[in-house]
């Protein structure tokens, strides 16, 4: 199928989870989409990748240019842009520029990518100027969020993001969470289709189960991974488990670099898997803030797909309404650790001692990876919608 155009507020990068899930999923369909539409300040910041700039136009808000920013301070344009009227007002320049791209066709069909309100009022904004026919793919909805209890739009939102689900061709989501979610708060039915892996690594089931355990992580040390990686740092006290970081940051906060961590700075992606290799597990921390509830609840991370084709067995620590850990619990395809406690964590690291345990982990992670969460099965759920 053919697409006129891609419109989110992410690009298609190298430089993300989202961009690498795009690449490794749509792979030579990217040929096929016309235009790549922008329209937040995250998509200007990380890069396209190579090839697609003369076909890539960054519709940003006034909010969000660099001189606004320089004149009136970062802090008060980003809350500027985030108002609702100044959404609005953008989307509504952003469809007359998109319309002027295609000033010769009156149907258009698009790839929409959604991660927060730009992208959606940008869309609702077209439909009035153009005949619009799209499939949406939900990789976060940083939209909703978890107060008092109960899941919650901003005002003015959620009735516009529920038009938006229900008008298009097809729904992709992130997780199996979020597709339940979304067919009991609005009524729509979707397909998951979330970050893919590569093909899966073999012969990790003979690592050592006795002695010191080393455990990998990679990736960021951001909010949806902080207090987690707190926690597994400071369950490593008093036995012989050391943790050791890869990432990009400058330097660990002083609440991780504890006792038994280590701090390896980046690695080349092309020598994340070898790395990986040489540990006995590698980790996957997600947060147990409610205020980035949306985040663990509903996201799958491409690192938890990548990490179950290493070959290594994944021990995920983070909160019990996790989607990935029901995922990994539903499929037996790692030690999953739903709780923050010290103890709790350190039973997780007693089963990595378990040698029948973890053969039997990894032979699941494989079926997975064959069957489901690598880059051939998902890329034929992508296949059955566009080309039916």
């Amino acid at each position: 199928m053919k697409f006129d155009f891609y419109l989110s507020e992410m690009s298609v990068s190298d430089k993300h989870g989202g961009g690498l899930t795009l690449q490794r999923i749509l792979g030579a369909d990217l040929n096929d989409i016309d235009h790549f539409v922008h329209v937040n300040r995250f998509a200007m910041d990380l890069h396209v990748k190579d090839g697609l700039p003369g076909r890539s136009h960054d519709l940003l808000s006034i909010w969000e240019s660099d001189w606004m920013r320089k004149l009136i301070g970062r802090s008060r344009a980003s809350s500027m842009s985030k108002r609702l009227g100044m959404i609005k007002l953008h989307a509504n320049g952003a469809a007359k520029k998109m319309a002027a791209i295609f000033k010769h066709k009156q149907e258009l069909t698009g790839l929409v990518c959604p991660q927060g309100a730009n992208a959606i009022f940008t869309l609702e904004a077209l439909k009035k100027i153009k005949q619009v026919k799209y499939i949406t793919w939900v990789m976060d909805d940083h939209l909703v969020s978890y107060v008092n209890d109960a899941w919650q739009y901003p005002a003015g939102t959620e009735a516009i993001f529920g038009k938006h689900l229900r008008e298009a061709e097809h729904v992709f989501v992130i997780s199996p969470a979020m597709q339940a979610f979304y067919k009991e708060r609005f009524g729509v039915a979707s397909s998951v289709l979330f970050g893919s892996s590569g093909t899966v690594e073999k012969g990790a089931s003979s690592k050592k189960i006795s002695g010191p355990l080393k455990i990998g992580y990679f990736g960021a040390v951001a909010a949806w991974q902080r207090d987690a990686l707190k926690a597994v740092a400071a369950a490593l006290k008093a036995t012989d488990t050391q943790l050791y970081i890869y990432s990009g940051v400058e330097r660990l906060p002083d609440d991780i670099l504890l006792d038994g961590v280590h701090f390896k700075g980046s690695v080349a992606p092309q020598e994340v898997l070898t790395e990986m290799q040489n540990y006995d597990a590698v980790l996957l921390p997600i947060s147990f803030q409610q205020k980035i509830r949306n985040m663990s609840q509903f996201n799958i991370a491409t690192k938890m797909s990548e990490y179950l084709a290493c070959g290594v067995p994944v021990l995920a620590v983070g909160p019990p309404y996790s989607a990935m850990i029901h995922y990994l619990n539903d499929h037996q395809a790692a030690i999953t650790v739903a709780s923050i406690k010290e103890n709790d964590i350190r039973d997780g690291f007693k089963q990595l001692h378990n040698s029948q345990h973890v053969a039997g982990l990894l032979k699941n992670a494989q079926k997975l990876v064959t069957n489901e969460v690598g880059a051939e099965p998902m890329r034929r759920v992508w296949q059955a919608v566009v080309n039916s």
